[in-house]
């Protein structure tokens, strides 16, 4: 059985209201059958049924390689722009 290990996780609420909602990054890693490990990051959102339960809505993950972190890093700041500049509109 495949099993999934939290290595590392950093999460920041956002929304309307402190506590409703949050994002969250983590570095995880997945241990195969064989014993073969494999690292990747995974960028999380969710929302707080209560106090101290987090729910998770939606994962999207990355696989911890230099290029593919690097891209998204350079191209998220310019996605960001483009989406606040056509609210403006």
């Amino acid at each position: 059985m495949v099993q999934f290990e939290t290595i590392e996780k950093e999460r920041r609420d956002y929304g309307n209201f402190p506590g409703e909602k949050f994002v969250e990054v983590s570095r995880n890693k997945v241990i195969q059958d064989d014993g073969d490990e494999n690292t990747f990051i995974q960028i999380s959102s969710g929302y707080y049924k209560d106090e101290d339960e987090a729910v998770y809505k939606k994962r999207f993950t990355v696989p911890a390689d230099e290029k593919a972190v690097d891209h998204i890093v350079e191209k998220l700041p310019k996605m960001l722009e483009k989406e606040q500049t056509s609210k403006e509109e």
